[in-house]
């Protein structure tokens, strides 16, 4: 189920597109700190679900414009409309971005969660000659990822154990469980023991840890 009518897309892809490179190229804000703007502004909100005032109903500078007014309380008033000659690498993000939410009906704060913008404009190269499937399904692996990430916190949690006493109960060095919690190191290549360790410890079975 999409977010929200396709004849909004090409408007919806377009308008963030140049709300992004105008942030980032003209005004000097990270594409972070847009993305925490536009999110807490409630706007993002407004875009997910094709609010035809923002999706369609405003250039993207305008829509910057608003982000900073609803933020700040004031506007950057000398943001007029703008024209590159090639697409940039954050219109392009700003592109995909917006397919990405429109195809998979996730919000902007989930999918900043799972995949920061600040990467995602890193993605420029390869990516932006192909098609945007391909970030959606890139995109939809990090989201994968990321699950199987909070799955073994999320036993460690569950049975009230600190990251420490799962370490000593598990005889795993701490250092190595916090970064299979975060992301640093992939529990799938942790050797066999390791695994079957941690899962007598959080009282699951391996396959929970790791499928």
């Amino acid at each position: 189920m999409y977010a929200y009518n396709q004849m909004y897309l090409d408007d919806a892809m377009h308008n963030l597109a140049e709300a992004l490179e105008a942030a980032k190229l003209r005004l000097n804000i990270t594409l972070d700190s847009f993305m925490h703007m536009f999110i807490c502004s409630g706007i993002a909100s407004q875009f997910e679900i094709g609010n035809p005032k923002y999706v369609s109903g405003m250039s993207g500078t305008e829509l910057v414009n608003e982000v900073l007014l609803k933020t700040y309380g004031s506007d950057a008033d000398t943001l007029g409309n703008c024209k590159y000659s090639d697409p940039t690498p954050e219109y392009w993000t700003g592109w995909v971005l917006a397919y990405y939410q429109w195809f998979s009906g996730k919000t902007f704060k989930d999918i900043q969660k799972a995949m920061p913008i600040e990467e995602l404009v890193d993605k420029y190269h390869p990516f932006h000659e192909g098609d945007e499937t391909l970030v959606v399904e890139y995109i939809d692996r990090r989201f994968l990822e990321q699950s199987q990430i909070n799955r073994l916190k999320a036993y460690r949690k569950l049975i009230g154990l600190s990251q420490s006493e799962l370490a000593k109960a598990s005889d795993v060095n701490l250092r190595t469980l916090q970064q299979y919690e975060i992301g640093a190191k992939d529990i799938k290549k942790a050797s066999t023991a390791t695994v079957i360790a941690l899962s007598k410890a959080l009282k699951c079975s391996v396959e929970d840890l790791v499928n």
